[in-house]
């Protein structure tokens, strides 16, 4: 038996070291571990488009995104189907159109356009929610149909503030 005792001891003391070297690797391999895969509905590319564009887009679920920009002076517009949002700004060219696309039935997107004077539906009926003087008001337009976004009086430029882009439904 007294030979039995060292020998358990030894073994123990092996067997407590295996543990604390393994604990290290496993807190290793936590560190290189990806990062969680949990979605913050953050536009991508926000930074970018600021950057490009001065269009602040926040948050979505990804059914509504930014595709492109026009002057008014390049005599362009969004395509058929494409949410098109109008932006009066007081220099030359005097005006903005953001085009977004839309995939799904529903989604959703928050922004922020200041002098915004007129949306125009894509494919799917949307709703516009925008920030007036005289508070929020949200907008429904019908696909490809055009309204205006208190487009404001004489020379003024116009006060409504978009602030979110909603499908809601078939």
């Amino acid at each position: 038996m007294k030979k039995v005792l060292p020998w358990l001891a030894v073994t123990a003391v092996v067997a407590a070291a295996g543990l604390f070297v393994s604990s290290e690797s496993w807190a290793a391999e936590d560190e290189a571990a990806p990062a969680s895969l949990v979605e913050d509905y953050t536009h991508p590319g926000a930074e970018a488009i600021l950057a490009e564009y001065g269009l602040k887009v926040f948050k979505g679920d990804g059914h509504i995104m930014f595709t492109a920009s026009y002057k008014f002076d390049e005599n362009r517009q969004c395509a058929a189907g494409e949410i098109q949002v109008e932006k009066l700004i007081e220099v030359d060219p005097y005006g903005v159109y953001y085009c977004f696309k839309t995939v799904g039935t529903q989604g959703f997107l928050t922004l922020e356009v200041p002098g915004t004077f007129g949306v125009r539906g894509g494919s799917r009926a949307i709703q516009a929610t925008a920030d007036l003087p005289e508070g929020e008001k949200t907008y429904q337009i019908s696909p490809n149909s055009y309204v205006a976004i208190s487009p404001g009086s004489g020379s003024d430029l116009p006060e409504a503030i978009l602030v979110e882009l909603r499908m809601t439904g078939a």
